[in-house]
């Protein structure tokens, strides 16, 4: 097995994007490419562990760090700071721009992208507006437009951003993201109780240097339009119907509001007549769903669902 490699790509507008490839073995045989979409605060060293799994399973993987996030963000020094006019579009067509790069190394590969949280309302609008170029999408954690925090998050940042600036801080929007998730599992050993049930792996996060604990306004004000343009109508509407997606979640997931907002979303997309389109909830998992204590259940039936869709 091959080690993880990393490089940067230029974006259109000149920035450099940090990335990382994992190559399968020389002796392995290509089944397909995976591309995949880290979530907030987090960078995409975190899915080391499901990428050499996939790795096994025969799929090279690639990943890029968003902006402010990992080692995008200035090799991690300046983590939680966007200052461009939208985090959304720039990150979309990063992941268009390391999607090019993929397939000049792999042209005729079959294609999946994978995307959690963050990236997975990223790869919503992705497949959106490039849907013709990837075989197969995989959205874990994701969310719909949460009634009264979509809406009012969305407002408050565009406000700040106005008023105050992208460069500017404000910690009752860090809490009003943040803090209302963690509450669903009082008493809290943490303030990650949210995103897993093994505490292993909460606490790794924790201590994760690249991770993002403090944001920028710019940062939320695009995660909280990232949640109203992935469930927009006319964002759901230009999804190609017959491209294959799984859905999958915890039923105890706050970002997809325990289960009834990732539901909601399974039904916009049956509502615009997407084809092949599966849903998969795990009873008792919270929001990281590749970290849980039953992850190996997860990574089985994505793989079952992957052999499918490749046969």
């Amino acid at each position: 097995m091959e080690k993880s490699l990393s490089f940067t790509f230029a974006a259109r507008d000149g920035k450099d994007i940090f990335y990382t490839h994992w190559p399968i073995a020389k002796d392995e045989k290509l089944r397909g490419v995976v591309q995949i979409a880290h979530g907030l605060g987090e960078h995409i060293g975190r899915y080391d562990e499901v990428a050499l799994l996939l790795n096994r399973a025969g799929f090279a993987v690639y990943g890029n760090d968003h902006r402010g996030h990992g080692r995008t963000a200035d090799d991690g020094k300046s983590l939680g700071t966007y200052l461009g006019k939208s985090l959304w579009n720039d990150a979309i067509e990063d992941m268009h721009e390391m999607t090019k790069l993929v397939k000049t190394e792999y042209p005729d590969a079959p294609f999946i992208l994978i995307g959690h949280s963050l990236g997975s309302l990223l790869s919503r609008g992705y497949i959106a507006r490039y849907g013709s170029e990837v075989d197969a999408v995989i959205i874990s954690g994701t969310a719909g437009y949460i009634k009264v925090l979509g809406p009012v998050g969305v407002g408050i940042t565009n406000l700040l951003v106005r008023f105050r600036g992208s460069s500017s801080k404000s910690p009752f929007i860090e809490s009003f993201f943040f803090d209302q998730f963690n509450r669903k599992f009082k008493p809290n050993r943490t303030k990650l109780d949210w995103l897993s049930r093994d505490e292993y792996e909460v606490d790794k996060f924790d201590k994760d240097p690249l991770r993002s604990d403090k944001f920028h306004i710019g940062i939320l004000q695009g995660a909280a339009m990232a949640g109203k343009m992935a469930n927009a109508t006319e964002t759901l509407k230009k999804t190609p119907k017959d491209l294959p997606m799984y859905i999958f979640s915890g039923d105890e997931d706050p970002v997809g509001e325990m289960g009834a907002g990732v539901k909601r979303v399974y039904k916009d997309y049956k509502k615009i007549g997407m084809e092949n389109l599966t849903l998969k909830l795990y009873p008792g998992g919270r929001h990281e769903m590749f970290n849980e204590t039953n992850r190996k259940e997860v990574f089985t039936d994505m793989m079952d669902w992957i052999n499918k869709i490749i046969a």
